[in-house]
């Protein structure tokens, strides 16, 4: 690398040199060297003819050679020709005497056969093959063409070239014979032969390179050949013999008249057209040593009176750079208030300039060391002296800063860098510059004060970052974890590697009654029950457990090492039990307790979010079992999850597609026996699984928050069947339908029954017993009283078994009561079921209520019941649910007769 910079210097000290006299001898070179290309040019011109004329040589005489073998051959085949003319039924024996004669003084030669017709009868050949005997010549397109040119032309035809029985390439002739036949030539047939085209191109040597050539003769230039036949004009075929592209190469051609056609013979340079001269070397040496001789010495002059002329401008630019220098020097340390000063280390003698003086607050004379000391800040003074010796010592930059005591006590900061070097008296000195940084300082010292405060303040951010996080993932009422906290430890615990056969369980936890606490003694109360609920669950944890709370009652506890299932059965009782104890609330004990939904998976198997659903599933199993309870997640437990869950979307969709239908149980008139009405039940078609009865589905409706939809399914089903009946001359006189709490609870419930058609007694509406009529809110009962004003009547289902007294029954006023088949089924062997329908009989009687029992299982059961006082039947003992058109036919075969 040095020495290519180097050599770059050189170059360019070597061009500002001659630079003056450059165009001059650019000039005189340009023009030494247009004159040598000229010459060059020319030359290479004159080779180039030559080289062609070479060629052309060349291209003659293998043409000639070519042409002398080829017409040999043709003669010698011309010869037995004639020979056959002579004697036309020459033997086999005298054909193959002759034909060896032949081919061993035509080695070329490789087959000869004789054609009377066309057909070969007689064939001799260098390897003895006697199969080519037969064969008709005529038979081949391309032969047959070269025949008919031999005949009618009586000349000689060359094909080819083409594959010989070896393998190897060959020219096919064919010679036309004429026998004298009555003094008069007479065709006879052909003699064919073949011609070896390598040993033909061997004796022509078309391939031999380097061959000296006689004394006198021309210049031998190795070429490349190629050949091709252009007998016919209009078809000039590719060629056979061009292995290096000639055509293409701008060759030298000539043609070569052979008997029965035109062959082209061309040929180029082996090395190509574009080849050189062999003095083209000499002569572009030739044509840069004059040019060197021209230019060199008009360079060197112009060089030496340019640099004398150089010399002197350099001069003069120096001292006016010096002038400037010192100038613009003066501005800037005036601009800059930057002193000068020189210490001479053996006498310690200073020179200062005025801006020295004026920075140490000194009026002149001469700065001695007494002087200078006596300005300095006594507490700077040892650290600027040692400052000073070291870099004496060690020959370093000279680096210090101290403070100066001004007259009226003010401090002014100063810095100063110098450096040793030796005077023009040879004597050791340092010299160097001072400034005022007292702003600088002062800077410092603020930005250090900011700094502190800056750094008071971030941690204080810190800390309020650090307590935000908390409170972001923390419950500020109890102290635990909240979800983000639970989802975030769920996913660390899950992502860690762990043994396979370690557990994890996550423990759902809801409080119950934990609403009424709230609701009755306020927030603060239901605030305090959560505190203590999450002590507890702290209680019962170990350290590395987690404990959140999710919601406003909800607790999960995730167990990282879970215990046998035992184990955690045990804890779940434990915390019931702890959880169920009365806790004092401001004089009032409160009670609650908890369900706790537990799911266990090994951890290595084990997805966080799932687990969590398992827990919540079994949460709410435990809930619907009772409460107060544990419920551990199984695989039936998530079965029967994911059938209901199916089930409900199959609701869902039978609703949008009018899968529910209604069947009808006949009611009949307990002392006649007449079809006194009929109950709608709803059922579901079911796509796969036919009609299916409400414990099937009602539950999961119910919990879909659909019941009211059913109801009002029902209700349509229920008055457009009614119409078809009859149309079909059957008139029932009154349906019920049940209807749902949900229902009951609708604002726009009357709004959507006034825009039915129903006459009054022809509907009657069964509430069931278990909606808490006693405590009805004011929605019911004004729906109730506005179903009453619409003729439509009331039923209570299922009397008996809920809670319904006689003060709601006298608000209601229902039309009938409907006695649950839990008291009618034993009403035949057992008195006291017996004395508690007739109560209830003659209850309705006295409030001018209407009874009718359900569930009526035999006759036996009909006929104790109308002894008993009852209005109405209704059970198997006379149908069972039929669909619309199955209750049709039923009533209308029978011929039932209707009650009045």
């Amino acid at each position: 690398m040095k020495i290519i910079v180097a050599l770059r210097r050189r170059i360019r000290a070597i061009a500002n040199f001659a630079k003056p006299s450059l165009v001059p001898a650019v000039i005189a070179g340009a023009v030494v060297f247009i004159g040598g290309n000229i010459y060059e040019r020319q030359n290479r011109e004159n080779f180039r003819e030559d080289l062609k004329i070479d060629v052309e040589n060349e291209l003659n005489l293998i043409a000639g050679r070519f042409r002398a073998e080829f017409n040999a051959n043709i003669a010698a085949l011309n010869g037995l020709a004639n020979g056959l003319a002579v004697q036309p039924e020459t033997t086999s024996s005298d054909f193959s005497k002759l034909a060896a004669k032949l081919l061993l003084q035509n080695p070329q030669l490789v087959r000869v056969s004789a054609a009377p017709a066309g057909v070969v009868t007689m064939t001799f050949s260098q390897d003895r093959q006697q199969s080519f005997v037969g064969t008709d010549l005529g038979r081949f397109r391309a032969m047959r063409v070269a025949l008919d040119r031999a005949s009618s032309t009586a000349k000689p035809v060359v094909v080819g070239p083409v594959s010989l029985p070896n393998g190897r390439p060959g020219f096919d002739v064919f010679v036309p014979v004429f026998s004298n036949v009555g003094g008069r030539a007479s065709f006879w047939g052909f003699v064919e032969a073949v011609l070896d085209e390598e040993a033909l191109y061997r004796s022509a040597r078309l391939h031999e390179e380097g061959v000296e050539m006689p004394e006198g003769d021309h210049r031998r230039v190795p070429v490349d050949l190629a050949i091709r036949d252009i007998s016919v004009s209009d078809n000039v075929m590719e060629p056979f013999l061009d292995e290096t592209g000639v055509f293409q190469r701008s060759p030298v051609v000539r043609e070569l008249q052979l008997p029965g056609g035109v062959w082209e013979l061309a040929a180029a340079p082996a090395t190509g057209w574009s080849q050189e001269p062999e003095n083209s070397g000499e002569i572009r040496l030739a044509t840069i040593a004059a040019v060197m001789v021209v230019v060199v010495p008009i360079l060197v002059t112009g060089g030496l009176v340019n640099e004398r002329q150089r010399n002197m401008a350099k001069l003069k630019a120096r001292e006016s750079e010096v002038m400037a220098l010192s100038h613009r020097l003066n501005l800037a340390l005036d601009a800059s208030k930057i002193g000068i000063w020189e210490i001479d280390i053996a006498t310690q003698e200073r020179t200062w300039d005025d801006r020295m003086f004026h920075l140490h607050g000194l009026t002149g004379g001469d700065p001695t060391h007494e002087k200078w000391r006596a300005t300095v800040h006594p507490d700077d003074i040892a650290a600027v002296s040692a400052a000073l010796f070291r870099s004496l010592d060690e020959g370093l930059e000279y680096r210090s800063q101290y403070r100066v005591v001004m007259t009226d006590g003010s401090i002014r900061h100063l810095r100063h860098v110098g450096s040793g070097h030796e005077g023009a008296d040879g004597r050791a000195k340092i010299t160097g510059i001072s400034w005022d940084v007292t702003d600088d300082v002062l800077m410092t010292e603020q930005l250090r004060a900011a700094k502190a405060v800056a750094d008071m303040k971030n941690a204080e951010l810190a800390h309020a970052k650090d307590r935000i996080e908390h409170n972001a993932l923390h419950d500020p009422l109890t102290g635990l974890g909240n979800r983000r906290m639970l989802d975030e430890a769920l996913e660390q615990l899950f992502a860690a590697s762990v043994e396979k056969s370690e557990r994890v369980a996550i423990l759902h936890i809801d409080l119950d009654r934990f609403k009424q606490i709230n609701d009755t003694l306020g927030h603060a109360a239901g605030d305090a029950m959560l505190v203590h609920a999450s002590e507890i669950l702290r209680l019962n944890i170990s350290a590395g457990d987690i404990v959140a709370r999710i919601g406003g009652d909800e607790f999960v506890v995730v167990i990282s090492e879970a215990p046998d299932d035992a184990a955690l059965a045990a804890l779940c009782d434990r915390i019931i039990a702890q959880m169920r104890q009365p806790v004092d609330y401001d004089g009032f004990p409160c009670r609650f307790g908890v369900s706790i939904g537990v799911a266990v998976a090994r951890r290595s198997m084990a997805d966080a979010r799932k687990l969590l659903v398992n827990a919540d599933i079994a949460l709410y199993r435990a809930k619907e079992s009772g409460r107060n309870r544990y419920q551990f997640f199984t695989l039936a437990l998530q079965a029967e999850v994911v059938t209901n869950k199916r089930i409900a979307d199959e609701i869902l969709e039978g609703i949008e597609r009018d899968q529910f239908v209604a069947w009808y149980q006949p009611q009949f008139d307990a002392s006649t026996l007449a079809l006194s009405g009929v109950e709608a039940l709803i059922r579901w078609q079911h796509p796969r699984e036919g009609i299916l009865t409400p414990d099937r589905f009602l539950r999961i409706a119910e919990e879909l928050n659909v019941t009211a939809t059913l109801d009002r399914v029902v209700l349509q089903k229920a008055l457009t069947d009614r119409m078809r009946w009859a149309a079909a001359g059957l008139r029932v006189p009154k349906i019920s339908v049940n209807v749902s709490a949900k229902r009951l609870q609708e604002r726009d419930l009357l709004a959507s029954l006034e825009g039915l058609s129903i006459m009054p007694g022809q509907i009657s509406f069964e509430l069931v017993e278990s909606i808490f009529l006693d405590e009805s809110d004011d929605i019911v009962t004004a729906n109730i009283e506005g179903i009453k004003k619409l003729g439509i009547d009331i039923e209570i289902d299922d009397f008996g078994t809920g809670h319904t007294s006689i003060v709601s029954l006298l608000k209601i006023k229902p039309k009938r009561l409907k006695i649950d088949r839990q008291l009618v089924a034993p009403v035949l062997g057992a008195r006291t079921e017996q004395a508690l329908v007739r109560s209830i009989i003659d209850i309705g009687r006295s409030l001018g209520i209407e009874t009718v029992a359900e569930g009526v299982e035999t006759m036996a059961h009909a006929e104790m019941l109308g002894i008993l006082g009852c209005d109405l039947l209704q059970g198997y003992a006379f149908s069972r649910p039929l669909s619309s058109e199955s209750f049709l036919a039923f009533a209308t075969e029978r011929g039932f007769r209707l009650a009045s």
